[in-house]
């Protein structure tokens, strides 16, 4: 179906100012240049950690008054209106509530989301990028002592920071911010819906099939990334509805490019929406007959830089990948078959150990076949705006869901990466909506058969699945860390932990810790500290596992302590088919000497 152009420009408005498009041809050409070419991963490494809280802190702001500006000009047209969300409000409140409440307020992603926690308190500390391995406190104040640049953008811990910066710093402010992104999304997928399908029903309909989704609250109360990236994913959807509407309008297109800026910093695939946002500004111009170009997008070419230099930092260091033993790279064509079928296996699964969601799948997936089949009618009437805003971003999301598949550990059927598929289920979600418009059944006919559908879903499938919160109670991991920072917290002070696990768990309650692998290679500086009482305690926690067919337990290899570490066992727990013991170190005996030939 054609899309039909519009333009309210006057006869002089409709030149394009040559200026402009040279400015923007210039700043595309040094963003280029810049980012991929003149600075070395070293500089531009210098650069992120000194500069990137104040670049994401002006693009943040930036963003904050396009969106007012927008929204002050649309606040008029509403209250012509008489703007009443009426029962679609009661509903959005009930799922944002349904999905805070839905799962514990607790790490999903070890130890990922620790990462994103720990950079947002140096951010907060220091106002410089960084992740801290060790810190101590130094004249009274917790410092970090060994920093590196993760591999993970720095949007979210910035936005975390700000909130440690207004509340005072607590964990508990990265769960808290999630939640609202949660609400928030909603809010967005909803208002969406509304417009595509002319239908509250269908607002409400999209709200309570995303809110209902496991894999949804596990991300909502949660402290990862994925939760702004969709958030980030729904509002450039609105702002392409927006702009398309009105393509002559300076501010939408602003707001529209500085949007897919922060969406480019959410998530590190998440710079592909970039292709379908610059689809959408050439669809806008075409539509209004002339090239509006606000200063905000020409500078946006020169606001990707930093991302630029980010993703060069973590190709040159293999280290940041995490790969797996017998892994050589992040994407190849090798692991496009396990992906897919990770893929297939999540979307139709009605297991409760699934945190997917089989009525989404379906109700979108008979969208997408009414969207093709009124495509495969030829009608002459033009596709609205917001149709073409939509399809724009369902194209992004497309695009998404295939470099995914080359992703050396993205199975949608497992609990780590599961995450991945969040975009695919919002654009499915939104699919639904679609369809109580263009199937050939009245309106309510098809939005109670499609409550019916869902309602016969959750009783069979997705109410299992949150009652005995499978997820949460597999992941043996976080409980081993909560046990082992409890047991750390409960000693008096000032005490040192030896883990073999990540530091940065206990690192975010203020305890002082050191892996096993340094602990190993500073026994002379454990033994001086001891001497000298630097820490009250010393305690080492360690993994017991079964060694013999008849069930003998011993230290596993990997958590071993040379033998001059001794060692007094303190308490151990069982978490699966293991133990973690621990232990107050003693004492560090100095190695025997190794004897050598007479002359």
């Amino acid at each position: 179906m054609p899309v039909e152009p519009i333009s309210r420009a006057g006869p002089d408005e409709s030149r394009v100012s040559r200026p402009r498009v040279l400015w923007l041809l210039l700043s595309a050409i040094a963003s280029l240049a810049a980012g991929f070419v003149l600075v070395s991963p070293g500089t531009a490494e210098k650069a992120i950690v000194a500069g990137g809280y104040f670049y994401i802190l002006a693009v943040v702001l930036l963003w904050v008054v396009l969106a007012s500006r927008v929204f002050g000009k649309g606040l008029a047209h509403w209250k012509e209106r008489r703007f009443r969300p009426g029962y679609v409000a009661f509903a959005w409140l009930a799922c944002a509530i349904f999905s805070a409440t839905s799962d514990d307020l607790a790490p999903k992603v070890l130890f990922d989301e620790h990462v994103v926690q720990g950079t947002a308190w140096h951010l907060h500390a220091t106002k410089e990028v960084g992740t801290p391995v060790r810190a101590y406190e130094v004249a009274g104040s917790w410092t970090a002592i060994d920093v590196y640049l993760d591999k993970r953008p720095y949007l979210l811990p910035f936005l975390i920071s700000i909130a440690h910066d207004l509340t005072g710093y607590r964990p508990l402010n990265a769960f808290a911010l999630n939640v609202l992104l949660a609400a928030v999304c909603l809010g967005l997928a909803g208002w969406i819906a509304r417009h595509l399908s002319g239908s509250r029903g269908a607002a409400v309909l999209v709200m309570v099939l995303l809110a209902t989704t496991p894999l949804f609250g596990q991300n909502a109360t949660g402290s990862g990334l994925e939760m702004l990236n969709l958030t980030l994913i729904a509002a450039l959807a609105v702002a392409t509805i927006l702009y398309l509407e009105l393509p002559d309008d300076s501010d939408r297109l602003s707001l529209l490019a500085v949007t897919t800026v922060l969406l480019a910093q959410s998530r590190y695939e998440s710079v592909l929406f970039s292709v379908a946002a610059a689809g959408v500004i050439a669809t806008g111009w075409w539509r209004a007959r002339r090239m509006v170009l606000p200063w905000a997008l020409l500078a946006t070419p020169l606001l990707l830089i930093p991302w630029a230099w980010h993703s060069r930092i973590v190709d040159s260091r293999p280290q940041l990948w995490e790969l797996r033993e017998g892994e050589s790279a992040r994407f190849s064509w090798r692991y496009v078959s396990g992906n897919l079928e990770g893929a297939w296996e999540f979307f139709r699964s009605v297991s409760p150990g699934q945190p997917g969601s089989l009525a989404l799948v379906l109700l979108g997936m008979a969208g997408a076949f009414a969207l093709v089949a009124r495509i495969l009618r030829r009608s002459p009437a033009p596709l609205p705006a917001r149709a073409v805003a939509v399809a724009w971003v369902g194209l992004g999301v497309a695009a998404h869901f295939v470099v995914v598949q080359f992703y050396y550990w993205a199975r949608f059927d497992e609990p780590v990466t599961a995450r991945f598929a969040l975009p695919s289920l919002l654009i499915l979600a939104l699919l639904s909506g679609v369809l109580v418009r263009l199937a050939p059944f009245p309106r309510p006919v098809v939005l109670r058969a499609a409550f019916a559908g869902w309602m016969i879903w959750l009783v069979a499938s997705g109410g299992p699945a949150f009652a005995q919160r499978l997820y949460t109670e597999r992941n043996l991991v976080r409980h081993e860390v909560e046990w082992e920072v409890a047991q750390a917290r409960a000693r008096r002070g000032p005490v040192l932990v030896i883990t073999s696990k990540a530091t940065l768990p206990f690192i975010l309650e203020r305890i002082p810790a050191v892996n096993l692998s340094v602990a190993r290679l500073r026994g002379p500086e454990l033994a001086w500290h001891l001497e000298r009482g630097t820490f009250r305690e010393v305690l080492v926690t360690q993994v017991i596992r079964p060694t013999s067919a008849e069930g003998f337990a011993a230290v596993d290899p990997a958590d071993a302590l040379p033998e001059g570490f001794r060692l007094e066992t303190i308490d151990r727990k069982r978490f699966g088919a293991r133990w973690v013991r621990l232990s107050r170190l003693v004492a560090v005996e100095p190695a025997a000497p190794e004897p050598r030939p007479a002359d």
